[in-house]
């Protein structure tokens, strides 16, 4: 199952949504990520502490607890290699839905490497249904 920033995010981070994740991501042994779904978690982070919603300690804390799940082996990486690239231009040349360049990554992530998908972003849903990519 490759999981995108909307789901990862709310893992670390206290959303409406945290409960379910947290269930999901218990349930599954093999959870995927990539390196853009860290930098986008990381990005998340310093949204939150600049928005005032998390202090720079709280927000050290969740790095951390990220970085040390990474270590761990909770999460796998899914390489960026070039058939990811040429799938995330296939979805972007083909669908009638605008869809954003690293949302096309995230996709072409899990279609290249038939991940099923776990996201809350209604683009990526829409688009996934339209390649017939699993969503979970």
């Amino acid at each position: 199952m490759y999981i995108d920033t909307s789901c990862l995010a709310a893992y670390y981070l206290p959303e409406p949504k945290s409960d379910t994740v947290q269930e999901i991501i218990q349930q599954n042994d093999a959870i995927v990520i990539s390196y853009v779904t860290e930098i986008e978690l990381l990005s998340a982070i310093r949204k939150r502490h600049r928005m005032g919603e998390l202090s720079e300690d709280d927000g050290t804390k969740t790095w951390t607890l990220f970085k040390n799940h990474r270590k761990s082996g909770l999460f796998d990486i899914a390489e960026l290699d070039a058939s990811v690239f040429k799938s995330a231009e296939l979805l972007m040349k083909t669908t009638s839905t605008a869809l954003r360049s690293l949302d096309a990554i995230h996709l072409g992530i899990a279609y290249a490497y038939g991940f099923d998908l776990y996201t809350f972003d209604n683009t990526m849903i829409r688009v996934a249904n339209e390649f017939n990519i699993e969503l979970v």
